[in-house]
């Protein structure tokens, strides 16, 4: 009997030349493989922006910086964020702690570039450790000027939040000239200290009479709201920003407005919309895309001395017809 499997042949043989080119081959490719590795490895990492934010997420205005700040710098940097929550902190001292640990934040990530939004990290950051620092910064949402902190420094460019008050008021008064007595009613703080010193100066500018109100709590302003509404010298309430009070019963409010609610109210923040009756309003990802993009500028190797120091531009006309009712025939009917 015939062995089959003793008989049967290879299908190939390996000589000693195909077997030293395999060898061969085998010497070159693997060091190719390491080669390309090698190269991998030295890619350049992409810059890091470090942006320090003065309040938390959840707060409509921060919100939209970050969200616009973000969408910008994507694939340009790494960002690295810290929230310095400081809306409802008035302490001094508090706010000067919470500032170092935002240095902090910042040393620990040696970033190329820094973004810091509103007054407290322009303030307790800023300019108490980075006044004329090498590391370049960017700002945005300082309230209408910079002066107060010294800026611009030789590190610095940014975006001035300037409110639309001053255009909102004269189109009212275009409409009704001689209802011009305006009531000012926001909170505590770095950034409503600033609102208030502002609308100071802008009713000595219009030269209009005036009055202003800084509120602790909702049952404060639900007080204080009563009050101005049934005041006989006031004419219009301008109600700036409630997110510094601790607690905010948004229907109860709401109610509460239905009730006592005689004379026009406006504001220029989108937040405070349902509770007034007219809005000229900011748009945070204005200030967010600008920063953003001007960072980039000073990344891809633009001086910052050569970016010029901004005005935001962009303003949204917006009525409420939950409360505007009472008043429409003293606003322009092409606006509702």
């Amino acid at each position: 009997m015939l062995n089959l499997l003793s008989s049967k042949k290879p299908l190939f043989t390996l000589n000693s030349l195909m077997f030293a080119s395999l060898i061969r081959f085998s010497l070159i490719f693997v060091p190719q493989t390491s080669q390309a590795k090698q190269a991998l490895s030295k890619k350049p990492k992409p810059p890091i922006c470090v942006y320090i934010a003065s309040y938390a997420p959840g707060y409509s205005w921060q919100d939209g910086i970050e969200q616009a700040l973000t969408k910008t710098l994507k694939n340009h940097c790494q960002l690295k964020t810290f929230f310095m929550n400081s809306k409802k902190v008035f302490d001094k001292q508090a706010l000067q702690k919470i500032g170092l640990h935002a240095v902090d934040f910042i040393e620990s990530h040696s970033p190329d570039i820094v973004i810091v939004s509103d007054d407290n990290a322009v303030k307790y950051v800023l300019k108490e450790h980075f006044h004329n620092s090498q590391l370049p910064f960017v700002y945005c949402g300082v309230n209408n000027s910079g002066i107060p902190y010294g800026l611009p420094y030789k590190n610095t460019t940014g975006m001035i939040e300037k409110n639309p008050t001053e255009a909102l008021l004269k189109l009212l008064f275009s409409i009704n000239p001689i209802k011009t007595h305006v009531a000012f009613m926001t909170t505590s703080g770095t950034s409503a200290n600033r609102d208030i010193h502002e609308f100071h100066q802008l009713v000595d500018k219009l030269g209009i009479a005036s009055s202003a109100f800084q509120i602790h709590d909702e049952q404060e302003w639900r007080v204080l709201y009563k009050q101005l509404q049934e005041d006989p010298k006031v004419d219009i309430i301008l109600f700036s920003n409630r997110i510094a009070l601790k607690t905010w019963d948004h229907y109860k409010n709401i109610e509460w407005i239905k009730q006592h609610n005689n004379k026009i109210s406006i504001t220029t923040q989108d937040w405070m919309m349902p509770y007034v009756a007219v809005g000229m309003n900011k748009i945070p990802g204005e200030q967010g895309h600008w920063a953003g993009a001007a960072a980039i500028e000073i990344l891809n190797g633009t001086p910052v001395s050569q970016i010029s120091i901004v005005p935001n531009q962009k303003f949204q006309l917006w009525i409420n017809h939950l409360i505007d009712n009472l008043f429409k025939e003293q606003l322009l009917e092409n606006i509702f």
